[in-house]
């Protein structure tokens, strides 16, 4: 890195889904203008308002679809009056949206064109049903591909892929391994208030991720345990240069320093050539 960068500040809002007691699909709930807002101020709140930022950057996956909505740059003032006609950027990336948004924060502060970037991510996607959700995740691939895929074809493309390691590591290892990640992931979960499984009270995690994967009502070698819910959200963090700390009054010990970050991207509309590696990330 040509100059030292750090992150700070860091909100989250709750991961509202299923899992949350107080997720009820019949009523209404809130949209990306409450989340939106909601964890900006929660950054800026811890920054000195919202005078102290040049740049702001918003990651989002597909919302012109999700929420009928585009142009989420336009949301940035929203969140507070002092950041109209701020430099605002939106990005996605599919699952990789929120990391374009700090990578894009980033490349500001080192291009010396911001020392304090706001960076966000969001997400609401609680907005359809589950099959219905599928078609549009298909767009994180090659949407001209779906029809000779999984109903549920973005998780079915992970199955695709951990049937290929099944058939090279051995099934019940790996079904093991799988189990106990989905262990840990709620554990940590259950120490986090804003988490999706924050509420999670199942007995016997193992056991449960262990669930034999069915075919006929999801996916060939995944369960749903294997997945991550749907989740209503945003968080937000400051990335800054030292001297964007000193002008928000921030300390270097409460600020984590950014040594490197790696980005690869790779051609959609091809199939991975070695289905138990992910090429992309280990170029990256």
């Amino acid at each position: 890195m040509r100059a030292k960068v750090y992150m700070t500040a860091g909100f989250n809002t709750v991961s509202l889904g299923s899992g949350r007691k107080e997720f009820n699909p019949k009523i209404p709930r809130p949209g990306l203008e409450h989340y939106i807002k909601e964890a900006g101020q929660g950054t800026l709140k811890q920054i000195g308002g919202a005078k102290n930022v040049d740049e702001a950057v918003i990651a989002n996956f597909m919302a012109a679809r999700f929420n009928n909505q585009g142009n989420l740059a336009g949301f940035i003032p929203y969140i507070d009056e002092g950041l109209r006609f701020i430099p605002s950027t939106r990005v996605e990336g599919a699952c990789g949206s929120g990391a374009l948004s700090l990578a894009t924060g980033i490349k500001s502060v080192l291009a010396e064109t911001a020392d304090v970037v706001l960076a966000m991510g969001v997400e609401v996607q609680n907005t359809v049903k589950a099959i219905y959700c599928a078609d549009i995740l298909a767009g994180a691939g090659h949407y001209q591909d779906r029809k000779a895929g999984h109903a549920y074809y973005f998780p079915g493309k992970f199955s695709d892929r951990a049937g290929s390691y099944f058939e090279k590591w051995g099934r019940e290892t790996t079904r093991k391994a799988m189990s106990k990640w989905f262990a840990n992931a709620i554990e940590n979960a259950r120490l986090c208030p804003t988490a999706q499984e924050h509420h999670n009270t199942s007995p016997n995690l193992e056991l449960l991720g262990l669930t034999e994967p069915n075919g006929r009502s999801f996916v060939d070698n995944l369960n749903v345990f294997d997945c991550s819910k749907v989740s209503d959200g945003a968080s937000a963090i400051a990335i800054m240069s030292e001297e964007g700390l000193q002008r928000c009054g921030i300390s270097k010990k409460d600020a984590v320093e950014i040594v490197g970050f790696g980005q690869a991207e790779d051609d959609i509309t091809k199939k991975p050539e070695e289905p138990t590696r992910l090429l992309t990330t280990e170029v990256a």
